[in-house]
């Protein structure tokens, strides 16, 4: 009795840190939406008040049509589904073949791809910007495509990889024997059992792609391709925004909301993907 008593009690505190600490990374995503819904005359009361009084849409309305984020959060899309275009298909053969196959210098390989992403993303800027620079995509959204594209396809391999791996062998095995291809059982057999894998890989590929930062504020210079979070750092002090907070915070929530939409409703698959193959049974 005493020791369910006691069990009871540190669950208890438990449960009690697990609150606090959600409600201490959860306040700033708050906080942005409430100032996204203030008047200019509350931004700087104080002390402040916690609910806007009244909450007011017009921040939203200055940032689509005087701003012009709609343009920005299109091009974070474009630049979003082609990364995912390009990494999702090139991972899933590439995870098939180092998962189902054996040959010489394989766990060097597989390495040698986790090893890439050690390699801080400042130390390759030059690099990449040189190497775009000789194929003339500076400026270009297909440069960045490709950037994206080569940061997320090790963790996309490792993700699919994990994923193949819990599928047993025989099931490979007896597709050959019923005449199919190498191609046609990945295709056909191993593709549809790994969907929560894929789900996994996209909603990774999206996060990435829609919140870089340092590189197409290097890589672009025309306005009118920047993506959402560049524009929204170059609002700040702008000639146009001034000190507009109000239309910052409304620009920055109407961008992280459908990340949030997305994480919320595929984090299962999310937190699936990235344990995959972790315990072999």
């Amino acid at each position: 009795m005493i020791f369910y008593s006691a069990e009871r009690f540190y669950r208890k505190i438990v449960y009690l840190l697990l609150f606090f600490f959600t409600i201490f990374f959860l306040f700033p995503i708050l906080w942005m939406f409430i100032i996204s819904l203030k008047p200019v005359s509350q931004l700087y009361r104080f002390p402040p008040h916690i609910i806007p009084r009244p909450p007011v849409l017009k921040n939203y309305v200055y940032s689509f049509i005087n701003i012009g984020i709609g343009r920005n959060l299109f091009n974070s899309l474009i630049l979003t589904l082609g990364t995912l275009a390009v990494s999702i298909p090139v991972s899933i053969p590439a995870a098939y073949a180092l998962s189902k196959f054996r040959f010489r210098f394989q766990s060097v390989l597989l390495l040698g791809i986790l090893g890439t992403q050690m390699i801080p993303g400042m130390a390759s800027l030059v690099p990449l910007f040189d190497i775009l620079k000789s194929f003339k995509l500076l400026d270009s959204f297909i440069g960045l495509i490709f950037i994206y594209t080569a940061r997320t396809l090790p963790l996309n391999i490792w993700i699919f990889k994990g994923f193949f791996d819990t599928i047993p062998n025989d099931l490979f095995e007896a597709a050959l024997v019923d005449g199919c291809t190498q191609f046609q059982s990945m295709r056909y057999i191993m593709v549809p059992l790994v969907l929560p894998g894929m789900a996994a890989a996209s909603m990774f590929t999206i996060m990435q792609s829609w919140i870089e930062f340092i590189v197409p504020l290097t890589m672009l210079f025309s306005e009118e391709k920047l993506p959402f979070p560049v524009a929204v750092y170059k609002f700040m002090g702008s000639p146009i925004m001034g000190t507009n907070y109000g239309a910052i915070f409304a620009s920055a929530a109407v961008g992280s909301l459908p990340i949030l939409m997305l994480f919320i409703i595929f984090q299962r698959y999310f937190i699936k993907g990235l344990t995959a193959g972790a315990v072999k049974e």
